[in-house]
């Protein structure tokens, strides 16, 4: 046998012997070599839980000596009923609804590793210790098991005592620039927690930290401040170190908390649908939330919560409504149209309120608009740039912003299409502002079309707080070959306006008389 038989035997022994361990599994180091075990596991699920209150955060952190080599994932089951414990899923999560269980994976795990999601526990869940596992893979092997319990009360202390009950105020037919006096009664429906130093009174101001207009509150005691922790949130805090510990007595603060209406609010509108609250808190939150007591204990100016005259109880909870309804008192939003001549124009369109009252702004969300300006133009015209007008809030959207409000701002529309459309957040009674569109209307075939003003709210009842809606809408003409431009909408409105018959024949007349000769052919 030559040298290089020799060596083609060993190399076929060779590789049958590793086709043999393929075949028997043995071509790789047996898993748990491969994947080395966390240095340490924590997982917080921010025991207790209560049936029915919202979701909160928990996290499992997991750390190694050493970056490890494949996904890392995670199990977690508890042993309870479907649509009990549940979870809200995080990155990388993924949970069934109503199943207590929840997966979840990091596919570049490091040394230091987070999986974050939210854990609560349903209505009618079964107050007590609910077992669960915990198991941790690292590329499909399990490097980590633990068991543990989800732990649920009929309720939890966090340093904050709320069981009191608000009693709900409501003023109604408020005059503008008036000023409401609130002092709501508290009751108290059992003992404070042993560890209670303050106890704390919170009056909110509605949409007031949306930017929202029309009522404003104060509260001009030394242990009394507005919300300087969180600007954002519109609340007046009082604070009270010397407090009494009495379950099913009714309290009330000595003196009211003054909410003022704007002077030029209009009606009838629910300038507050506000609220307030009154709850104790343990040192550390209040340390925590508020800082170190910053008044003078023995200072004259102090407000005080003390026993209510009316000692009826208010069995409710501790959020109060308040709602303070102002008075009858329209304003009134006015547009005037235009008539277009030319090739490519500047048209302006001039926005007006004439009063008596403001129109307030009162967004949905912060920073939305609450008024808008939408038009349709003459047919064949087309727009070339909207400018942005100075003054309150003014914005006009451009094609993917208008696009994304048409359904909005077609709301209670004549228009037949709307092609441009600018918002704004208010106007103060005799104030005027002109939105400036270039158009072409070199195509211009002489059909009207027409520009509407309005706003994205109502007052109380879905009132319409514009008390004269025919000057709401204007006609758009080019070279006075449509309807005449009246600044106002009697062909829109005509149908509600009074004597609707006779103008109706009048403005008939007036087009038969502008209407263009016949085409001779």
């Amino acid at each position: 046998m030559t040298a290089t038989d020799r060596t083609r035997r060993l190399a076929a022994a060779v590789a049958a012997a590793l086709a043999a361990a393929a075949a028997a599994g043995l071509s790789a180091p047996p898993a748990f070599a491969q994947s080395p075990a966390p240095t340490s596991v924590f997982l917080d699920l921010d025991n207790p839980q209560v049936p029915g209150n919202p979701p909160r955060a928990a996290n499992l952190e997991v750390l190694f000596a050493e970056d490890p080599t494949g996904v890392l994932a995670m199990q977690l089951d508890v042993d309870t009923a479907d649509a009990t414990i549940y979870f809200g899923a995080g990155p990388g999560c993924e949970t069934p609804d109503n199943v207590p269980n929840i997966e979840c994976e990091i596919a570049d795990p490091g040394t230091s590793n987070l999986f974050s999601f939210t854990i609560a526990a349903a209505t009618g869940t079964p107050l007590g210790e609910h077992d669960y596992t915990l198991t941790v893979l690292l590329d499909g092997a399990e490097v980590h098991t633990e068991t543990g319990t989800v732990d649920v009360v009929e309720d939890r202390y966090d340093g904050v005592f709320s069981d009191y009950g608000a009693e709900d105020l409501t003023f109604t037919d408020i005059a503008a620039g008036s000023t409401v006096d609130v002092q709501p009664r508290f009751t108290q429906h059992s003992a404070l927690p042993d560890d209670t130093y303050a106890v704390v009174a919170a009056f909110g101001a509605g949409m007031a930290n949306m930017g929202a207009e029309g009522v404003d509150h104060d509260a001009p005691w030394d242990n009394c401040s507005p919300n300087i922790w969180e600007p954002m949130f519109a609340t007046q805090f009082c604070f009270f170190l010397d407090y009494e510990d009495a379950p099913g007595t009714t309290f009330q603060l000595a003196g009211p908390i003054e909410y003022a209406i704007d002077a030029d609010a209009p009606g009838p509108l629910a300038v507050c649908a506000c609220g307030y609250s009154l709850f104790a808190v343990n040192q550390a939150v209040f340390d925590r939330d508020f800082g170190e007591p910053w008044w003078d204990p023995d200072s004259p100016d102090l407000m005080t919560l003390e026993a209510a005259a009316d000692q009826d109880a208010i069995d409710d909870d501790n959020d109060g409504d308040l709602v303070i309804e102002t008075s009858d008192r329209p304003y009134d939003l006015a547009v005037e149209g235009a008539d277009l001549r030319g090739g490519e124009v500047e048209l302006t369109i001039p926005i007006g309120n004439d009063g008596p009252a403001r129109a307030l702004n009162r967004p949905a969300f912060e920073g939305e608009p609450s008024y808008f300006v939408r038009g349709q133009l003459p047919a064949g015209a087309e727009v070339v740039s909207v400018d942005n007008p100075d003054g309150s809030g003014w914005r006009c959207f451009d094609d993917a912003e208008l696009d994304d409000r048409r359904e909005a701002l077609e709301v209670d529309t004549e228009l037949d299409r709307i092609d441009f459309a600018c918002a704004f957040s208010g106007l103060s009674p005799g104030e005027s502002v002109d939105v400036t569109i270039t158009v072409d209307v070199s195509d211009a075939t002489g059909a009207p079309g027409r520009v509407e003003v309005d706003a994205f709210f109502r007052g109380v009842d879905g009132v319409n707080l514009d008390g004269d809606p025919s000057d709401n809408s204007a006609a758009l003409t080019v070279d006075g070959r449509s309807l005449p431009n009246t600044g106002s909408s009697t062909i829109v409105f005509v149908a509600v306006a009074a004597g609707a018959l006779v103008l109706g024949i009048v403005l008939f007349i007036v087009a038969r008389r502008r209407k263009p000769p016949a085409d001779p052919a």
